[in-house]
């Protein structure tokens, strides 16, 4: 069981180091005690104790655990992307630094140490320029654990665009700022961090409730969150099968390298075209973007089918290569009688 007044002892106890050393340094160390050095009271680790922040925030920790962002360096399908973490122009967003340091939308930095913890609270809400606890967040708050900033740039997609505003593979923010989403200012968070009302920190049951994150940030790992990225839609417009393939996320689609999304065409059980979309083909589907297929339908054809299926990237066999995973999820499928 964790001890919720750790984050709170823990400050505590800094303190009582610094007044302890004082006094030592002013005393010469106390009776019998003739040649003692000045012990310095030492910084808390801003790095490696997440169950701090957990002691106070069991809720949010526990959807961050749920994440993509507490898997970002210890998934097998990044070591095996980053060639065993080997291409170092890909470790810095899987294990950053706090973005304060660099400044939010800025490429942050590669974290020395504690790297198997990922995207952890303190790199997105760490003050960079305290070496004590100091958090920001959208809200005022007054915690006896840690300062607080209240800061607006954590309701816009800055905070967003530090890890996914730089790589060209990864660069959805762009993406959405070019997009429908962007400009009429519908930020990253809406749709992947869901707001509930719930108390900042559960420990502090008389605190009023706020609307607070979903810290596990549903994306396209979440299948029923993915069923709202896109849509595919059927009808025969001047004697030819007409498929539409409308993006409805707000970045590109797919979002990034490694997956791929296949429209299939079936006339009565036999497929008759196919299209795909990824990175790697350079077709992604802009935000808000719908695509139209046309085919040529054969006489006496009875029944059509359009289905998006969405397949992500795999570890092969020998785990040193990624493939394209053989099952899909299909996100959409469309069918009429001809």
């Amino acid at each position: 069981m964790r001890d919720r007044g750790r984050c709170v002892l823990r400050v505590v106890g800094l303190c009582v180091a610094a007044v302890a050393a004082t006094l030592l340094g002013a005393c010469g160390g106390g009776a019998g005690s003739e040649g003692a050095q000045t012990v310095a009271a030492q910084p808390p680790s801003l790095h490696d104790d997440i169950e701090t922040c957990a002691s106070c925030h069991e809720t949010i920790h526990a959807a961050w655990q749920m994440s993509r962002h507490a898997q970002s360096w210890t998934s097998e399908t990044f070591r095996v992307a980053s060639d065993n973490y080997r291409k170092e122009e890909c470790l810095p967003c899987h294990a950053p630094d706090m973005i304060q340091k660099t400044g939010l939308a800025n490429e942050p930095l590669l974290r020395d140490g504690y790297r198997s913890d990922g995207v952890t609270c303190i790199v997105c809400h760490q003050d960079a320029a305290s070496d004590e606890w100091k958090m920001h967040g959208p809200y005022e708050a007054d915690s006896p654990a840690h300062e607080t900033v209240q800061n607006d740039s954590y309701l816009t997609p800055d905070v967003c665009a530090s890890c996914h505003g730089h790589d060209a593979e990864f660069n959805q923010y762009h993406s959405w700022q070019d997009g429908t989403y962007g400009q009429q200012d519908f930020p990253c968070q809406a749709c992947h961090m869901p707001q509930t009302e719930a108390l900042l920190a559960d420990t502090e049951v008389e605190k009023p409730l706020r609307w607070v994150g979903d810290h596990s940030f549903p994306g396209s790992h979440d299948d029923e969150y993915l069923k709202t990225a896109a849509k595919v839609k059927l009808k025969v417009e001047d004697g030819a099968l007409v498929v539409e393939v409308q993006n409805q996320a707000g970045h590109f689609f797919p979002g990034g390298a490694f997956r791929t999304a296949v429209v299939d065409i079936i006339v009565d059980g036999v497929e008759v075209g196919r299209l795909e979309y990824s990175y790697e083909n350079e077709n992604q589907l802009e935000s808000g973007e719908t695509v139209t297929l046309r085919h040529e339908l054969m006489e006496g054809a009875a029944e059509a089918t359009a289905r998006l299926t969405y397949y992500k990237y795999v570890v092969n066999e020998p785990g040193t290569g990624l493939v394209q995973s053989e099952v899909g999820f299909v996100i959409d499928e469309s069918s009429l009688t001809l």
